[in-house]
């Protein structure tokens, strides 16, 4: 299982994710912003708010938390989440 070790929160609703294995991603979370799931996020220093919780998800608020694993995955659904992968 793959642990982040660092995330940071970019313009246009991008996140910045190193791995433990030395990966790193961006991942593009701007489709997302239309589900009701992420809509809050609609909101810049909100999104901007968002923190590495135990180095397995980013959480804004109690009821707002993104995991690794779903961005992963949604990378290999959807390449239109994937901005840039580099190993």
């Amino acid at each position: 299982m793959n642990k982040m070790c660092s995330v940071q929160l970019l313009n246009d609703y991008r996140i910045a994710v190193e791995l433990d294995n030395g990966s790193s991603f961006v991942y593009n979370l701007k489709p997302k912003l239309q589900t009701a799931r992420f809509a809050a996020l609609v909101d810049r220093d909100f999104f901007q708010s968002g923190q590495l919780v135990n180095q397995d998800c980013i959480r804004w608020n109690d009821s707002l938390i993104l995991y690794c694993y779903e961005m992963l995955d949604g990378m290999k659904k959807d390449k239109s989440m994937l901005f840039n992968l580099r190993q």
